[in-house]
C-alpha cells in the first residue's frame, strides 16, 4: 500500500509539473495547439452519425470528421481538429471494473487529408504532450507497427515512424515494435459496404509509464494489459486501400492521418488520480451518489464498482438523449439504451438506494457540470427522467416475474440451482446476474461461478451459430 501511495504521488509530479488542468482544458489546449499550427476547428458530430446506423458514434473517426467539414467548414484547407463526444457499447461490461474505461467520453482529433512527413506528425504529437500538456519525456513510451500480415497481404515495419520517433528524442528502449493486433488499422466493411476497399495503414501510440510498481513483471511493456501503461494518444497514418477477397493493396487517392487524445484519460493524469471517475467533470457525481447509499443490500457488493456504473451510464443517458436517442426498448440503438438503464437499476438496487429524489438529483448535478459548455444537454432533461420512469416500471414488473420463476425453481429442486436456470432467469426472464447473485446469497443458496459461466459459454454459442 505504501509503495502505490508513493507511485501514485510520483505519478502526478511526472505528469504534471506545473499545472492540473481541469478535463475541459485539456480538451482546449489540444484545440489551441493545432490551431496555432494552421488547423481548421470544426464541430464534432452527434453521437446519432448515420455511418453507425445500429449503434453511436465510438471515436473521433474519419466519418465523423468528414460529415462536420462538409456541414461547417467554408475553406477548401486540409487541416482540421475537433472534440468528439463519444459512446462505446462493447465497454459496458468492463466500467466499473476498469480505472480507465467510460461508456461516454470525449475525444479530441485532428486530421490532415494529405500526405504529410511522418517527422512533422510525430512532432506535432511530442510537442503538444510535452510542452502542451507538461508530461515528462521519461514518463512515455510509444509503440509502432512492426510488420505483418493483414487479410492475407504482409505489410512491412514501419520504420519511418520509428526513425521519426528516435529523432524526437526517444530512446530505442522506450519505442515498442508490435503486429497488427496492436498496431495496424483497417477500416470495417460496415463502415464503408462489401464493394468498397477499406483504408487501412499502420498506426503508433502514446502510453503513459505510471512505474514499475503497477507492474505485472519486470519485463512489462505497451501492449501488456496489467494497468502500467495507459494509452493517451494514438495516430493513424492511412495512405492505402486493402480488398480482404483479393488481397491487393492500393494507394488511397485522398491518404490521411488522424491523431486522437482521450480527454479523461489526459485529466486524471495531469490531476494525479488513480481512475477517471475521480477528475474534477465526474468525481461530483461520485460523490453525489454517496450521499444516498443507506446500506449495501449485501456484504459482498462491491460499492465502487456500482458507484461508478451509475454515474457512467446516467452520463451516457443523458448525452445520447440529447442528441436524439430513443427511448429504451428492443433492437438497435433502443437496445442500447435499455441496457444502460437497467444497468442503473441494478446497481442502484445493490447499492440500496431507494430515494425517489435520486435520479432527479443525479440528472440536476450533471447538468451542472456539462450543461455550460454543452448547452443541448439541457433540452434532454425532461425526456431523459420521463424514459428512467417508464423503464424503471417494466424493470420493476420484469423483476418481479423473475423471482416468482426463482422461487419455482428452488422450490422444485429442493433449494438448489443450476447454471443453466442462472442463464435462463437472466437472458429470456431478465433477472440480471448480479441481483440473482445477491439474491440467492440472502437466501444462502450457493452460486456457482464454474457452473453459470460453463452455461453462458453454451448459451452464446447457440445464439452465435
Amino acid at each position: 500500500m505504501l509503495i502505490r501511495s508513493q507511485s501514485l504521488r510520483m505519478l502526478k509530479a511526472a505528469s504534471s509539473p506545473h499545472h492540473a488542468f481541469t478535463a475541459k482544458e485539456v480538451g482546449q489546449i489540444f484545440l489551441n495547439h493545432f490551431r496555432d499550427i494552421g488547423y481548421e476547428i470544426v464541430p464534432g458530430s452527434s453521437l446519432l452519425d448515420p455511418s453507425v446506423p445500429m449503434s453511436f458514434v465510438m471515436s473521433a473517426g474519419l466519418a465523423q470528421v468528414e460529415s462536420s467539414v462538409a456541414q461547417y467548414s467554408n475553406t477548401t484547407g486540409n487541416h482540421y481538429a475537433l472534440l468528439q463526444n463519444c459512446f462505446r457499447y462493447f465497454d459496458l461490461n468492463t466500467v466499473g471494473n476498469s480505472n480507465i474505461h467510460l461508456t461516454l467520453f470525449q475525444m479530441a482529433g485532428a486530421f490532415t487529408f494529405k500526405l504529410v512527413n511522418k517527422q512533422t506528425c510525430v512532432t506535432q504529437i511530442w510537442d503538444l504532450l510535452t510542452n502542451g500538456y507538461g508530461f515528462q519525456p521519461n514518463t512515455l513510451w510509444v509503440t509502432y507497427f512492426a510488420g505483418g500480415e493483414v487479410a492475407g497481404h504482409y505489410f512491412e515495419p514501419d520504420t519511418e515512424t520509428y526513425q521519426a520517433w528516435r529523432q524526437a528524442g526517444l530512446p530505442s528502449e522506450r519505442i515498442a515494435g508490435l503486429g497488427p493486433d496492436h498496431n495496424f488499422w483497417k477500416q470495417g466493411s460496415s463502415v464503408v459496404g462489401e464493394r468498397e476497399a477499406p483504408k487501412c495503414g499502420p498506426n503508433t501510440e502514446v502510453f503513459f509509464d505510471r512505474g514499475q510498481a503497477f507492474a505485472c513483471s519486470p519485463d512489462c511493456a505497451p501492449g501488456c494489459r496489467c494497468g502500467r501503461f495507459i494509452e493517451i494518444q494514438n495516430t493513424l497514418l492511412i495512405t492505402e486501400h486493402l480488398d480482404d477477397k483479393s488481397g491487393v493493396v492500393q494507394p488511397l487517392d485522398k491518404p490521411f492521418i488522424e491523431s486522437v487524445i482521450g480527454a479523461e484519460r489526459i485529466a486524471m493524469l495531469s490531476q494525479g488520480k488513480e481512475s477517471v471517475f475521480e477528475i474534477d467533470s465526474i468525481y461530483p457525481l461520485i460523490k453525489q451518489v454517496r450521499q444516498y447509499i443507506q446500506k449495501p443490500l449485501f456484504p459482498s457488493v462491491d460499492q465502487t464498482k456500482h458507484e461508478r456504473i451509475l454515474v457512467d451510464h446516467l452520463r451516457a443517458l443523458l448525452f445520447l438523449i440529447a442528441d436524439g436517442a430513443p427511448a429504451p426498448g428492443r433492437g438497435g440503438r433502443a437496445r442500447l439504451m435499455r441496457k444502460l438503464s437497467r444497468g442503473m437499476f441494478t446497481s442502484q438496487k445493490l447499492l440500496n438506494i431507494s430515494d425517489p429524489g435520486f435520479t432527479i438529483s443525479l440528472v440536476d448535478m450533471a447538468l451542472n457540470l456539462y450543461a455550460e459548455q454543452q448547452p443541448q444537454l439541457l433540452s434532454a432533461r425532461q425526456k431523459l427522467l420521463l424514459y428512467l420512469s417508464e423503464e424503471r416500471t417494466l424493470f420493476e414488473k420484469t423483476l418481479r416475474g423473475g423471482k416468482r420463476r426463482l422461487e419455482r425453481i428452488l422450490n422444485r429442486q429442493n433449494g438448489r440451482i443450476s447454471g443453466e436456470d442462472m442463464v435462463t432467469l437472466e437472458k429470456d426472464h431478465g433477472f440480471p446476474k448480479p441481483l440473482l447473485e445477491v439474491t440467492l446469497a440472502l437466501k444462502q443458496v450457493p452460486f456457482s461461478r464454474e457452473a453459470y459461466q460453463n452455461a453462458y459459454t453454451n448459451w452464446y454459442q447457440r445464439v452465435a451459430s
